[in-house]
């Protein structure tokens, strides 16, 4: 099974399969309801600096957290080396928390005596549109692979300076406060929805649904508005191509970030609850959707 793993706002996805598809009348209807309701700002009066983790690991699995928000996961059956984008874990200028945890390889119980992740901050500007270097933050290393414990964290700090402010999950509920069980059944109804509308072709009610999560990465990562929807067109040509969404079950693990105040629902392997199948492909495309309530509501809302 191949897998794709979206961290990138996920749009939306439809079976193309299903009886009575049309692909000239789905592209109208993408092309008519893609437009964002609320103007995104073009930027072009910001100053746009954007941060990224150089990032090394071996043989693990590790994760990346930005204020306490999963931005990024990878399983490293050897060795890589990449650069990995985190405005979208960043909500505003200030002190910024980042944790690496490293666990084994997917199949193992213990990890590689030899894993580790080494990481460091690089800080650009991108108001010209080329990467302009300014500074690089201190370097890190997780610390050697002990017998017997089962996995590495590593955290660290780093002060961002960006033009924006968001405003996000930081002012939802706490949902470590909750009945759990409630809460839980309460994720299961509101995933189900959402597989049921990519299912159904229903377009507009899932991007209405995840319009504020759409418009604050677009502000993030610095998106004009031509940019924004043709990333969105790029999704949903892309997702109309056999996948269907699978139906969330009670086997489903719920998850906690954002210091208690977002939740999510994933699957034993770790993998976000909310995925599509392609049959014929055997294609797996995963969207990592995470959920707030906000202050004086009872239903949740993507973020």
């Amino acid at each position: 099974m191949k897998y794709f793993y979206l961290y990138i706002v996920i749009i939306l996805i439809s079976s193309c399969n299903k009886k009575g598809y049309n692909h000239t009348e789905n592209k109208k209807l993408i092309d008519s309801i893609v437009l964002s309701e609320k103007k995104v700002n073009d930027n072009n009066d910001m100053k746009q600096i954007y941060y990224e983790l150089d990032c090394s690991a071996l043989m693990c699995n590790f994760q990346i957290k930005i204020n306490d928000v999963e931005v990024f996961s990878l399983n490293v059956d050897g060795q890589a080396t990449m650069d990995i984008p985190i405005n979208q874990g960043i909500l505003g200028s200030g002190i910024q928390e980042i944790e690496i945890r490293v666990t084994p390889l997917e199949g193992m119980k213990e990890l590689n005596n030899e894993a580790y992740v080494r990481y460091r901050v690089n800080e650009f500007d991108v108001s010209s549109g080329d990467f302009k270097f300014i500074k690089q933050f201190e370097n890190f290393q997780t610390l050697p692979v002990q017998k017997d414990i089962p996995f590495l964290v590593h955290k660290s700090k780093f002060e961002a300076n960006v033009d924006y402010k968001i405003d996000a999950w930081q002012n939802g509920q706490n949902l470590k406060e909750a009945n759990f069980d409630d809460l839980k059944k309460k994720l299961m109804f509101a995933y189900n929805e959402m597989v049921n509308e990519i299912n159904k072709g229903d377009y507009e009610k899932f991007i209405k649904r995840i319009a504020t999560r759409e418009n604050n990465f677009a502000t993030m990562m610095y998106l004009n508005e031509q940019e924004r929807n043709n990333r969105v067109k790029k999704l949903l040509y892309n997702f109309s191509n056999g996948f269907k969404a699978v139906a969330i079950d009670d086997t489903v693990i719920v998850e906690f970030s954002g210091y208690g105040k977002l939740a999510s629902l994933k699957r034993m392997n770790g993998m976000s609850a909310l995925y599509l199948v392609n049959a014929e492909t055997e294609e797996e495309l995963v969207l990592p959707i995470t959920f707030y309530m906000p202050k004086g509501k009872t239903e949740f809302g993507v973020i």
